[in-house]
């Protein structure tokens, strides 16, 4: 049933009218007691919350405390020479700062750098633990790596780098070209390896040549790296072979390896006469 406006309208009366009827009735009241009635004492209010009689015996409660914060993850990015024109990454923990995990830190530096350089490789990167990148990218890689955050960068001296600068520009294609007085080319070099003896050129394992062409196309000036026992001895000895026509070649050597060296020597070289090989 719906309610009209007649109806609200007496009901509004009947309201109006018996708080008027009450405040009429208190005023009497205190007016036998000699007391005033305020005229606003019979609007509606607020219910006021009661106190709680346990408030003052509680002490306030502290907030409990924060848990302390861990330092940010971060690692360090090393960057080496690792082949003519290549350099590698290589994730470090960083000094004092947690360490993300190997993992982690690959698939960070790849977030990094696959939008503006791409991999030497492809896919075989996170099962060595680094990155490897032409040595041409190498400014981009550093300014991507420094910009993002929580990667420290541990450079290439700049020395070293110049150095390996300059030599990249010496490949043309697969062929090398002497760009310095020093340098030769690879058909002095193919001509050098040629009187090498052929039962110490056959001796020599693929990357064992590799080197020796190595040295060879730097003039003799090189360093061989590798570990020991991949034979680095055959390969000096096979570089060595290749000058002996431009004068005495001085092997400086520990005090106890002198003899080993002399026996290296005649059995690579046997042409070589006992008066040949002098130990100092």
């Amino acid at each position: 049933m719906e309610v009209t406006e007649e109806q609200i309208r007496r009901a509004e009366a009947n309201r109006l009218a018996a708080l008027e009827k009450r405040r009429r009735a208190a005023a009497s009241a205190a007016a036998e007691a000699g007391f005033t009635v305020d005229a606003g004492a019979w609007r509606l209010f607020k219910c006021r919350k009661p106190p709680n009689p346990n408030a003052e015996s509680e002490a306030p409660r502290k907030p409990p405390p924060l848990p302390p914060s861990l330092p940010p993850e971060r690692f360090c990015a090393f960057l080496e020479i690792c082949a003519v024109d290549e350099f590698s990454v290589t994730p470090n923990p960083a000094p004092d700062f947690p360490f993300p995990g190997k993992f982690q830190c690959l698939r960070k530096i790849e977030d990094c750098l696959s939008s503006v350089v791409s991999c030497c490789y492809n896919g075989t990167q996170s099962c060595t633990g680094k990155y490897v990148y032409k040595l041409k990218d190498y400014v981009v890689v550093v300014k991507c790596l420094k910009k993002s955050p929580g990667i420290l960068v541990n450079e290439i001296p700049y020395k070293t780098l110049a150095v390996c600068q300059r030599f990249s520009h010496a490949f043309t294609g697969n062929r090398w070209m002497a760009i310095m007085e020093d340098h030769l080319s690879d058909d002095r070099v193919n001509e050098l390896v040629g009187k090498i003896p052929q039962f110490l050129r056959d001796a020599l394992l693929p990357y064992q040549l590799e080197g020796v062409r190595y040295g060879l196309r730097r003039g003799g000036k090189c360093l061989i790296a590798d570990e020991m026992g991949l034979g680095k001895s055959i390969q000096a000895i096979a570089i060595a072979c290749c000058f002996l026509n431009e004068g005495p070649i001085l092997v400086v050597c520990p005090a106890s390896l002198r003899f080993s060296w002399a026996e290296e020597l005649e059995r690579w070289l046997p042409f070589l006469l006992p008066s040949d090989i002098h130990l100092g």
